[in-house]
């Protein structure tokens, strides 16, 4: 589909990116179906570290294919619903017990947002509701609504808060899903973050808190009993400072630091704990080199260290960074790489260091129908347990815009795990085709 970058989307993604909620649940992972035009703006004064010179194929808001949207007094309202059929090759995620099922997918959702003024806000509703024809213990149900409020405090100064809450599942290929569960594990997490924008000349401050809790419900043991989830129970929070200078309207740097603290509501197995404190230092820069590259990359020292003296503080190389290439005006080229330490809801480990990189490509066939294909590869090394994973994926899609404001798309994926596990984690591959009509106002 193409993907807006629109206030819900923007939100979601916030959520998602907090380390304490597992990112696989199917809420998370995917992006939002409707497509919802921009955000009017709060200031017409330009940013000197805008990157816009180019617009990427799969951000580009056509008013003909976009959602219109329904006024209510001083709001816009989005709804829209999401209809289709999804095939998998490995519905439990495990070679071992390799069966492939189809499922009727649907995800209904609803974006409300002021209409303008100087301030924003904007609230979201989404579900995902599984229904697979053979394996009915695989069939499930989410639901994630939030807010978030962005007021203007100078030209081009704004304060930003949010909060979210969902009832969310751990699919079956997340890196902590047991085989010995009867059905998908079963969460819910709340986020919140607040932040802030300063930007005087050439110089820009950001700050930025967030909280993330996770709470998971016990589930049933396949063969009978209770299998015990708690304790991936956790609470984290953290804080980012940015601080960046422009070197010309096309380049500046900047120094970033991050900390962290993880609690661990329970012990795992019973005695071992896995609270920590963290942070990372970081240099980078955002540029964009005529209309053909713009990126935003920093490296610096990452660490992480638990209370647990039996565990080895994570530290070395952390590195986050994209770059989009324009080739022309039909392609867009991403690519993507990442050495960060997570949280783990893996028995017996307090963390992982993930390190990946991926490449997207997104080709616009005609106005009305968009190609995206994509692949990468991410190795996560657990504290804790000699346990490392290698994980490819890949992908491909097409997306059929309609001016009459709805949209299909036809869609591969790609899904694997190789590691020297435990016998309570399986490897696996799975091949997904997906089908979906999406119906917007």
């Amino acid at each position: 589909m193409i993907a807006s970058v629109s206030p819900a989307r923007l939100l979601v993604t916030a959520s998602a990116l907090l380390l304490a909620a597992p990112a696989a649940a199917q809420l998370l992972q995917d992006v939002p179906t409707v497509v919802v035009p921009p955000e009017p703006p709060i200031t017409t004064q330009r940013s000197v570290f805008a990157r816009d010179a180019q617009v990427a194929v799969a951000d580009r808001m056509l008013p003909a294919f976009s959602a219109e949207g329904v006024t209510v007094g001083a709001f816009d309202v989005y709804p829209g619903i999401s209809i289709g059929g999804l095939y998998t090759s490995n519905v439990l995620a495990n070679n071992a017990r390799r069966r492939s099922d189809t499922a009727l997918v649907v995800r209904p959702e609803v974006t409300v947002r002021t209409s303008a003024g100087p301030y924003q806000v904007t609230a979201f509703a989404r579900g995902d509701f599984r229904q697979y024809v053979y394996h009915s213990s695989e069939s499930t149900e989410e639901g994630l609504a939030g807010v978030q409020g962005s007021v203007a405090v100078g030209t081009l100064s704004r304060v930003t808060a949010g909060v979210s809450y969902g009832s969310l599942i751990n699919p079956r290929f997340s890196a902590d899903s047991p085989v010995d569960a009867a059905k998908p594990l079963e969460y819910t997490v709340l986020n919140a973050f607040a932040g802030g924008t300063i930007e005087q000349a050439s110089t820009r401050v950001i700050v930025r808190a967030d909280l993330s809790t996770v709470r998971f419900r016990d589930a049933p043991r396949v063969g009978g009993g209770t299998l015990f989830t708690r304790d991936r129970d956790r609470t984290r929070l953290g804080g980012l400072l940015r601080l960046e200078r422009s070197i010309s309207p096309a380049l500046s740097v900047y120094g970033a630091a991050t900390a962290n603290r993880v609690d661990f509501r329970l012990p795992t197995l019973g005695t071992i704990s896995r609270d920590s404190t963290g942070y990372g230092v970081y240099v980078g820069t955002s540029f964009e080199a005529t209309r053909l590259v713009r990126g935003d990359i920093r490296v610096g020292y990452i660490r992480q260290t638990f209370n647990n003296g039996a565990f080895r503080p994570i530290q070395g190389l952390g590195a986050l960074g994209t770059v989009t290439v324009f080739p022309n005006p039909l392609w867009t080229l991403t690519a993507r790489v990442e050495s960060t330490i997570e949280d783990s809801g893996v028995p017996g480990t307090g963390g992982v260091l993930r390190r990946g990189a991926s490449l997207r490509a997104d080709h616009e066939l005609r106005r009305y129908l968009i190609a995206t294909l994509e692949g990468g590869y991410n190795r996560d090394n657990y504290r804790g347990l000699t346990r490392r994973d290698d994980l490819p994926f890949a992908g491909a899609r097409v997306t059929y815009l309609s001016r009459g404001h709805w949209n299909a798309q036809l869609g591969y994926r790609y899904l694997s795990r190789s590691c020297n596990c435990a016998p309570n984690v399986a490897n696996f591959d799975d091949h997904r085709l997906m089908a979906t009509l999406t119906l917007q106002k």
